[in-house]
């Protein structure tokens, strides 16, 4: 399995919101590009324990993850879930104190690596659309042209971008715990971007490439929410144009 990708698909996409999981490893397909998933077997990356002060927990989860893909033999993983890239590429070499025997990448790494094969697959979408910087993938990793860099590639589509964008984007109000912990005042954060910020520039929906983000935006409502993999699909299958 050394030749072969790993996809991690993260605890919110494998169990909250499971069509970023489908759509992401449809695009995969369609791209051509090989994978496997742990199935039933993926656990949690210990993400949210690191967050909440259970560092010792934590470390379990962390030596039975690294365990259990450097046995498989996956020399490299991808993950949907910001939180998840965060914690295994950062934060996992930190508790272990030495370099991961994987690579891993974030989704929007690893198609921006390969738009190549993705571009001449893409039909056009009219849609003014604006992209929300996830922390955890912005402010923690610098990942911020990756996901543009794939939206820009779609024929026909307007790339509107928040006054706060980037470094200084603010968050959706799911990061930390808060979710769980207080899920009004989240769900009152996403609705305060939503009804602030949002409004004048005038676009259909927020991308995302954060599945806490999508969600919380989501439970919000008031806009179409649509994660970076779905939209990119969507352009595939040439669906989705408002005219």
């Amino acid at each position: 399995m050394a030749d072969r990708l790993l996809y991690w698909k993260g605890c919110m996409s494998r169990l909250k919101v499971k069509g970023i999981a489908d759509s992401t490893m449809e695009l995969l397909d369609l791209m051509g590009i090989r994978y496997d998933t742990l199935g039933g077997d993926e656990g949690c990356c210990g993400s949210i324990l690191l967050r909440t002060g259970y560092p010792e927990e934590a470390k379990k989860l962390v030596r039975l993850n690294i365990s259990q893909i450097r046995g498989a033999g996956y020399a490299k993983m991808v993950t949907s879930c910001p939180g998840c890239y965060r914690t295994f590429a950062s934060e996992y070499p930190k508790l272990i104190a030495a370099d991961l025997p994987f690579n891993v990448q974030h989704i929007s790494q690893l198609l921006s690596e390969n738009l190549g094969a993705l571009r001449d697959k893409l039909k056009p979408l009219k849609m003014d659309v604006v992209y929300h910087d996830p922390c955890h993938l912005g402010r923690h990793m610098g990942i911020y042209e990756e996901p543009r860099r794939l939206i820009k590639a779609i024929p026909g589509i307007r790339l509107a971008e928040f006054r706060q964008n980037r470094s200084l984007a603010l968050c959706c109000g799911s990061g930390g715990g808060v979710r769980s912990a207080l899920p009004d005042v989240s769900t009152a954060v996403a609705k305060s971007i939503i009804d602030g910020p949002l409004g004048p520039l005038g676009v259909r929906a927020i991308i995302t490439a954060c599945p806490f983000c999508y969600y919380n935006f989501n439970t919000a409502g008031g806009v179409e929410v649509i994660d970076l993999p779905q939209l990119l699909l969507r352009s595939c299958k040439g669906e989705g144009n408002n005219g």
